[in-house]
This record gives C-alpha cells, structure tokens and sequence, in this order.
C-alpha cells in the first residue's frame, strides 16, 4: 500500500501528462482569495538577459527546487533565533506549506507550469518576512525577487510573471492571517500545574527550571488533525508499579554501561535550541532524498509540506499528552528513590517526561518519508528508532516514553499521507479523464 502511494504522488507530481494535476490538489490553507495587489517591479528584458549570464544564480535559484533552497534558509534562521524544536517546526510547515499552496493556487489560476515557481517564491519570502521581523528589511522580499528573476531569467521571460507572483503573494496572506491566530504567542507560563506528589513531573536538576517549556502548545493549530487529542497513547505506567520500576532500572543500568556508539547517538540526536532541532534534521534528510531522486518542482513541493504538517502535529500532539499526565523525568525519580548523585549524561529538559518529542516527531516525519521514498524505508525508520532510543541513552527518558511517542508519530504521519492519498486520487481522475 505505501508503495502503491508512493509511485502515485510521484507520478502525478513528475509526469509530463500530469502537469495540470497540482490545479487538483487541496491547499493546506483552504480556498485562497485575491488580495490587494502586490507589489514587486520584475526585471525588465534586458536586466533578464544580462541575469541569464549569471551561472552562480541560476544554479542556486533554477538548479532545484525551491522547496529545497528555501528549506536552507529556514534551517539558517532557525539556528540564528535559537528557536525551540516546537517554534523551529512551526516555521518549517508554513514556509513549505505557501511553497506548495502557490504552486496550486497558481495552476489553479491557469498560470503555466513554467512560471509557478514565480508564485512559490513570492510566497516563500512573504512569509518569511512576517515569520522573522527582525531582520533586516527587505532582506526576504529580495531573495524572493532573486528566485523569481533567476527562473524568468531561465525562461528568457514569461507574459504571465506577475499573475504568478500575485498568487504567490495571496497564499502568503492567506497563511499570515492563520499564523496570527493559530495560538502560538499565548502566554509562556503554564495557567495550571498539578501539586507536586512522587510520579509528578518537577525542575530538573542541574537547570531546576520551574516553569515548563511551551505549555499551551496543546492549543496551536493543527495541520492534519482536528484537535490535539485526536490521536492519544495509553496512560502512562503508574508511579510505584512494578512496571515502573522496571524502567527506572533500565535507565539507570544503560547510564552505567553506556557504550561509545551509545554515546555518539544521544549527542548526535541532543538538539536543543541553538540547533537545527530534530525537524531540522528530518528536513536535511528530506532535502538529500529529494536532490539524490531528482524530484522535480511539484513533488518536493507535495513532499516537504506533508511532512513538515506532520511533524508539527505530532509535537502539537506530544505535548498535549505531557501536559495532561505531567509525568516524572527519571533524573528526579532516581535521585530521589536510587541514587542522590545520579545525573543523567544529557541535559534533560524542561518539560514533562511522557511522551517523548523526539520519538513522535521522528515518527511523523520517517512515515511520511518513508512513502515517498520507498526504498530507503527501512534506513528511515531505523533512524526514527535511533532518534527514539537516543533519549533512553541520554538518560531523559523512560522507555514507554520513547516507544509511545513513536507510534503515535507514526499513525499522525499515515493521517498526513491519507490526506495527500485523496488528493492524489482527483488529480489522478482529472489526469485520465481529458
């Protein structure tokens, strides 16, 4: 079935006979209206022609897609900002979110295949513009108008350039007016917390932040699901169980024998703020995927927006469980109950324990991965479970943690896919039925 999935989404999104096909697809965004008119003076004919000379830029801008040179400059900013895993995935799915609702609503628009990627650049730095508004002005509309004048360069010019950058424009504003209100700029403190008992999660030493990281991110927007409890693991073990204890154990024992392979996994995958952050990662990889398969313009569009919605309703997901059950972190159970010294060889961070957002982020984005590029599946999901088990090897971690938070990534990835499924089926019925 994923395989049946995957050489369909590729096939509509590469063939020459599904050109038309993205005028089929459902934006992310819903319908999109005509906004004012944007403004952006394009090159002349002249300035195209000198443009065209110009290697360095039509390699950068023309030589893949713009899902892929626009993903770069997320990663950057990311880093710059010291943005958190959850912010750092939000920015990730509204940039590629625009790039692939330009490129409908453009086809949609009847503008030609050739000029869509005017309206994703358009897009793109719109956005980003109102994402990062602290950088320095006019530093995203000139990468946009660099984009676009590199591919109209390409072309040797095209009648329908500004029709395009208009549809670009209105799906950024359209996805501008979203961000305002999809919850992520409530306030950072939490407006309850459980009192404190043993199994109750508390500040982690040797930080001992008090308030938790992102407490009202259960309430953000979702992409694919309706809600944050759509898709919701098992309770978590019960405090003072004999289950319990057995993953106490186990953490403590793997903090004692940690090997130097063991080592180098809960280091490599330990990204914090100040990072790309795991979606960052799972982007890279998407990035390589999509350049070593060649992918053209719609299937990196379709393929980088799926698995970037994805990612962020499973984080949304993730803490939804984390602030309903507030459960302990091994650090404070075992320095508590086992062993007063015991520190665990990573930072554990401040949040609940149960689940765990790496392993339902890396869930999300290895499923939808997997589909796209079915025969790197196994290597995929087995970086999801080394993404998982990192944070058992770090020490942050309960078993369960990990395993729950995986599989309920995993079923939030399938959602995703079932989504572009459907899409996939009226574009392929608008492809057979000319």
């Amino acid at each position: 079935m994923r395989l049946g999935l995957a050489a369909v989404l590729l096939a509509l999104a590469s063939s020459a006979g599904a050109a038309d096909a993205p005028a089929s697809w459902r934006p992310w965004l819903g319908p999109v209206p005509a906004a004012k008119p944007a403004s952006v003076t394009l090159p002349s004919a002249a300035e195209l022609e000198t443009l065209r000379a110009n290697r360095e830029l039509l390699a950068r801008w023309v030589g893949q897609p713009p899902s892929v040179v626009w993903n770069d400059v997320v990663q950057s900013l990311v880093v710059k900002y010291q943005q958190n895993p959850l912010r750092a995935s939000r920015v990730h799915a509204y940039v590629h979110v625009v790039i692939h609702d330009a490129l409908v609503v453009c086809a949609q628009r009847k503008c030609e295949p050739a000029v869509r990627q005017v309206a994703m650049h358009a897009a793109a730095s719109r956005m980003l513009e109102h994402l990062y508004p602290d950088e320095s002005p006019g530093r995203f509309a000139a990468l946009g108008r660099s984009g676009a004048s590199a591919q109209l360069a390409n072309l040797g010019g095209h009648n329908q350039a500004e029709l395009a950058w208009q549809a670009g424009s209105d799906v950024a504003e359209s996805a501008i007016r979203r961000a305002l209100n999809d919850g992520w700029d409530m306030p950072k403190l939490t407006p309850k917390r459980p009192a404190w008992k043993p199994g109750v999660w508390q500040a982690s030493p040797p930080m001992n932040i008090y308030d938790p990281t992102e407490p009202h991110a259960p309430q953000w927007r979702t992409w694919v699901l309706k809600s944050a409890d759509e898709i919701e693991p098992p309770p978590p073990l019960q405090y003072d169980s004999s289950a319990f204890w057995a993953e106490v154990e186990e953490v403590r024992s793997v903090a004692a024998a940690l090997t130097p392979a063991q080592k180098k996994i809960a280091e490599d995958w330990n990204l914090d703020a100040g990072s790309v952050t795991p979606p960052g990662v799972w982007n890279q990889h998407a990035k390589r995927l999509a350049l070593e398969y060649k992918l053209d313009t719609p299937a990196a569009a379709r393929m980088f927006s799926t698995a970037n919605a994805a990612m962020l309703d499973a984080f949304i997901s993730c803490w939804h469980t984390k602030y309903k059950w507030w459960t302990e972190r091994p650090v404070t159970v075992i320095r508590r109950q086992r062993d007063a010294n015991f520190m665990p060889y990573i930072l554990t961070p401040p949040f609940p324990s149960y689940t765990s957002g790496h392993s339902s982020v890396s869930g999300a984005a290895s499923e939808v991965l997997a589909t796209f590029f079915p025969k790197d599946a196994p290597e995929l999901r087995r970086m999801a479970q080394e993404a998982s088990m990192s944070r058992l090897y770090g020490g942050i971690h309960f078993r369960s943690d990990n395993e729950e938070g995986l599989k309920v990534g995993r079923r939030i990835g399938a959602l995703a896919l079932a989504r572009v499924a459907d899409d996939a089926a009226v574009a392929q019925r608008a492809v057979t039925t000319r």
